[in-house]
Order: C-alpha cells, then structure tokens, then sequence
C-alpha cells in the first residue's frame, strides 16, 4: 500500500463521497420511475452531482479529468475503431453471462429486467430524451466515475501498479454491477462483466476514456431503441 493508514482512509473516504450522489439519486429514481419529473430529473442529476464531486477530489490531488482519460486521443480514427471492437466485446461478454446465468441452477432469471422503462416502449418523446441521456450523462457520467475516477484513484492507493490496476477493476466491476442491482440477478452480472472488460480496455489503452465512452453510448443507444421498439 502507498501512504499512511490515515492517507488510504481518506482516499477510500473520497471515493464514497464521489459515489454517494450516484446511489441516493438513483434509488430516488427508481422509487419514483422514469416516467415521473422526479425519477427522470434524479436520473439526470445522479452521476452530474457524483462527476462534480469527483472533480473536486481531483482538483484537491492537482489533477484533473485531462490527465486520467479525457485528453484530446492521438488519432480519432485509432480511438474510433477500438470504441467499435470494444462494442462488439461488450455485447459478446453480455450475452455470454445472460446464456451461462441462465443455466445456474437455483438463480431465478430469465433475462436483464427493463421494467424501469417501460415508459419508453412507444414513445418517441422518451426515445429521444433517452438517447440524449446516452450520450452524455451515461455515457461520459458513468465512464469518468466508474472507469476514469474509480479505477485512477484505487490504483494509486496500491505501490505495486500490477496489483492495483488488478483490483481496481475488479473492484470497479463489482461496483458498476452492484449499481445496476435494480436491472436483477442477471442485470447485475453482466453489467458487472462488461465493467470489467471495460476497465482492461481503458488501462490498455493507456488510459484513452473515449474508447469506453463511445462504446458506452453505442450499448445504450441499441439498448433504448430495442425498448422502445418492443424487441426485449
């Protein structure tokens, strides 16, 4: 470990405080559904409040979301192609959990639970509002915590970069999942699986946001557009 017992504390406690806002404002949300001004607004507002938060824990370690992901990328086109690979990964790993969990004996679940927007199925208002929401509070909102803060800040906890960078995407996986528990059983796996192989790619691409970010916004995208077409 790096630092003091006091140092690691704190840094633990920073990270909490970062997520606090994503949880209790996305507990709201489900509680008052999607189809509410309140859900819809809380959804909105979770991870805005938590990435403000997080920007302040970095501007305390004189850093920023430049240094840790959110650089211009050397080359768009790179950048672009590996969001694409990252995005068929993405669906393989999803799909591949969804056909194992569903042959566990003794778990009950059929598939990832979209009862949270059934508001969507149809609406066209809501298509559009959603897919806003992809491409920007999900998709930038949920990489910059769970990838870019999340991981950044779990790694440098640890002396030893191979055993951080380890554990801080498992822990961010397990996290990302855990997050989605409203999604079921299955809902919880899989998202705790891309999270992980999104984690690896973020590292392994030296730390370029915008491969996981793109990718992001694609799953989302496909996602929304099967909801409200009825196809899940």
């Amino acid at each position: 470990m790096r630092g003091t017992t006091s140092q690691i504390a704190f840094a633990l406690l920073e990270i909490i405080a970062a997520f606090v806002p994503f949880v209790a404002l996305g507990a709201v949300s489900y509680a008052a559904g999607l189809d509410s001004a309140l859900g819809l607004s809380s959804a909105i507002l979770a991870p805005v409040l938590s990435v403000g938060v997080a920007t302040l824990v970095l501007r305390r370690k004189n850093t920023g979301w430049r240094e840790i992901g959110l650089a211009r990328p050397k080359s768009w086109l790179r950048t672009t192609v590996l969001a694409l690979a990252t995005f068929v990964g993405a669906v393989f790993v999803i799909v591949l959990v969804q056909v194992v969990a569903q042959n566990i004996p003794g778990l009950v679940a059929e598939s990832i639970d979209e009862s949270r927007f059934d508001a969507l199925e149809g609406s066209v208002i809501f298509l559009v509002i959603s897919l806003l929401g992809a491409w920007t509070t999900i998709s930038f909102g949920e990489e910059m915590l769970f990838r870019a803060f999340l991981i950044s800040r779990v790694t440098g906890i640890f002396q030893n970069y191979r055993v951080g960078a380890i554990v801080a995407v498992g822990i961010a996986g397990v996290v990302f999942g855990v997050t989605h528990v409203i999604e079921g059983p299955v809902g919880i796996l899989s998202n705790g699986a891309f999270g992980v192989l999104f984690g690896v790619i973020y590292l392994r691409t030296g730390r370029n946001l915008w491969v996981t970010i793109i990718a992001h916004g694609g799953l989302n995208t496909v996602r929304f557009v099967l909801v409200f077409a009825g196809a899940t």
